[in-house]
C-alpha cells in the first residue's frame, strides 16, 4: 500500500502489534504520547491488559495510529473499537473473511488498510467513515465495488489491485477527490466514461485486465500524471492522447499496438515511455518532440528501424531496442550523450556491428548484448 506516512507527532500514540516467531503471543509495542516506550506480550488479542488500554485511551493524544498486519486474525480486536481518536488503521495480510458493524464508530479514521484479506464484500456501515481519505481494498475477493464506497467523498487514493472485478460502476464519477486510483491485476474489459468526471487524478493504474479500448473522457483528465495501461488487450492509442499533457509516466507495454498517432509527440513533459511486447513496425516522426524524455522502451516490437528524431532526445539515459529486427544502428546514436544503458539483445547484431555501437555511444554508456 502506498499510504503516505506522516512521522508521529509529539502527542500522537502509535501502537504496533506483531505476532511472535513460533510462538500464539503477539507483542504489542506502545509509543508516543506523554507516557515512556512500552512493550507489552499478550496471548490474546481481544483483551489487551488495562495498563496497555489505559496507556492508549487515557492520555491527551490527539491521534491513534494502530498497526496489527501479518497476525493471522480471523476478526478485527474488538479495542480498536474503542478508540475514538483513531486516525490510522492496518489490518493488512491478515485471515479477515467480514468487517464488524462496528466499524461505523471509527469517525475519524483517514486511512485504511485492509489488503490481503480474503474480503468478498464490506459492511454498509463502512459509509460511515467520511474522514477516510486512503482506503486499500487490494489483494481481497471482491468482485464488484460496494456501492457504499460512494458516500466516502474525502476519498483520495483508492486501491483496488488484484481482486476479481469486472467492472467499475458509474458512480465512481461521485469520487471527485480522487488522485489516485489503482486497479490493476482485475478482470476489467472497459472503463465507465464518468472516469472522465475525475478531475483531480494524478495516478491512474489500469494494467493487466482485459481492454480492447479507452473511453474518451479519459482525455479530460488534464491533471493525470501517471498512466499505467499495460498488459490489456488495445490495438491502438487514440488521437486524444494528446490531451493529457501533464503525462510524466505513461506505460503501453504488452498489447497489440501496431502503430502509435502522431500526436504522441505533443506530451511533452512525458518522462517515461514504455512501448515494449506489442507489434510496432515503425514509429511516428512525432516521437522526437518528446523532448523531457529518460527513459524509452521498445523492445520486442518489430522495428526494422528508427527515425531519426530520436536523436533530439538528448535527455534519454535509458533506451531499449532489445528484441526487434535491427541490423545495425544509425550514426547519430552518439548524439544521445547522457545515454547510460542501451539494451540491443536479441536485434541479431553482428559482433561488428555491436562493436560499432560500443564506439558510437558515450564512454560511460553499458551496451547490453
Amino acid at each position: 500500500m502506498e499510504m503516505q506516512q506522516r512521522d508521529i507527532e509529539e502527542r500522537d500514540i502509535e501502537v504496533r502489534v506483531s505476532r511472535l516467531p513460533e510462538s500464539a503471543k503477539f507483542k504489542v509495542h506502545v509509543r508516543g504520547g506523554e507516557s515512556p516506550e512500552s512493550r507489552t506480550d499478550v496471548e490474546d488479542l481481544d483483551c489487551l491488559p488495562s495498563v496497555v488500554m489505559n496507556r492508549i485511551t487515557k492520555t491527551s493524544a490527539v491521534a491513534v495510529k494502530v498497526y496489527v498486519s501479518s497476525c493471522g486474525l480471523g476478526h478485527v480486536p474488538s479495542w480498536i473499537f474503542d478508540l475514538p481518536q483513531l486516525i490510522w488503521l492496518d489490518l493488512a495480510d491478515n485471515q479477515l473473511t467480514e468487517l464488524p458493524s462496528e466499524i461505523r464508530g471509527l469517525l475519524s479514521l483517514t486511512d485504511l488498510d485492509l489488503s490481503d484479506n480474503q474480503l468478498t464484500c464490506l459492511p454498509s456501515e463502512i459509509r460511515g467513515l467520511l474522514s477516510l481519505t486512503d482506503l486499500d481494498l487490494s489483494d481481497n475477493q471482491l468482485t464488484c465495488l460496494p456501492p457504499e464506497i460512494r458516500e466516502l467523498k474525502k476519498l483520495t487514493r483508492l486501491y483496488l489491485m488484484r481482486n476479481q472485478l469486472t467492472g467499475l460502476p458509474p458512480w465512481i464519477r461521485e469520487l471527485g477527490n480522487l488522485t489516485h486510483l489503482f486497479v490493476s491485476e482485475n478482470a476489467l474489459t472497459a472503463l465507465p466514461p464518468g472516469i472522465g468526471e475525475l478531475g483531480n487524478l494524478t495516478h491512474l493504474f489500469v494494467s493487466e485486465n482485459a481492454l480492447t479500448a479507452l473511453p474518451p473522457e479519459i482525455g479530460e483528465l488534464g491533471n493525470l500524471t501517471d498512466l499505467n495501461l499495460s498488459a490489456n488487450q488495445l490495438t491502438c492509442l487514440p488521437p486524444w492522447i494528446r490531451e493529457l499533457g501533464n503525462l510524466t509516466y505513461l506505460s503501453v507495454s504488452e498489447n497489440a499496438l501496431t502503430a502509435l498517432p502522431p500526436e504522441i509527440g505533443e506530451l511533452w513533459s512525458l518522462r517515461v515511455l514504455y512501448l515494449s511486447a506489442n507489434q510496432l513496425t515503425c514509429l511516428p516522426p512525432e516521437i522526437g518532440e518528446l523532448w523531457s524524455l529518460t527513459w524509452l522502451y521498445l523492445s520486442d516490437n518489430r522495428l526494422t528501424g528508427l527515425p531519426s528524431g530520436i536523436s533530439r532526445l538528448t535527455k534519454l539515459t535509458r533506451l531499449d531496442l532489445s528484441g526487434n529486427a535491427l541490423t545495425g544502428l544509425p550514426p547519430w546514436i552518439g548524439e544521445l550523450t547522457e545515454l547510460a544503458w542501451l539494451g540491443v539483445s536479441g536485434c541479431g547484431l553482428s559482433s561488428g556491428a555491436v562493436e560499432e555501437v560500443k564506439r558510437l555511444v558515450s564512454p560511460g554508456c553499458e551496451v547490453a548484448v
